[in-house]
């Protein structure tokens, strides 16, 4: 008989706990007048998502962080834009064609993308 109050105290916890695995994505930024805003933080860039038109880009960048990083950008394994060193503090502004499809964004210094530094840009 005391098997049963005994599992109900076991599995309480496991229902508190949200559904779903890990933290809930924000939603995409939309690229507004194709500029954009990306905060740089150390190992993370804010947002991780963008959504943008064909065309011109503007990209304005501000590193946050209290390490250097850099940003580039990928579609299929070409550079599309890159800013090689960003110190803490620093900002900067790329521009960069881009066509409809997915590119990805990413620090390229030592293994701070495997960190979580990097993000999705989806032209549409």
């Amino acid at each position: 008989m005391l098997r049963r109050p005994l599992l109900l105290i076991l599995c309480l916890p496991a229902l508190a706990l949200p559904s779903g695995c890990g933290a809930q994505e924000p939603a995409p930024a939309r690229a507004r007048d194709n500029r954009v805003a990306i905060e740089v933080e150390d190992f993370r860039y804010r947002p991780q998502t963008i959504r943008a038109a064909p065309g011109t880009l503007r990209v304005a960048l501000v590193n946050e962080g209290r390490l250097a990083h850099t940003f580039r950008v990928e579609r299929r394994n070409t550079i599309v834009a890159k800013v090689s060193s960003l110190l803490p503090g620093d900002r900067a502004t790329k521009r960069f064609r881009v066509r409809e499809g997915e590119y990805r964004f990413f620090c390229a210094l030592s293994n701070h993308e495997e960190l979580g530094m990097y993000g999705t840009l989806v032209v549409e």
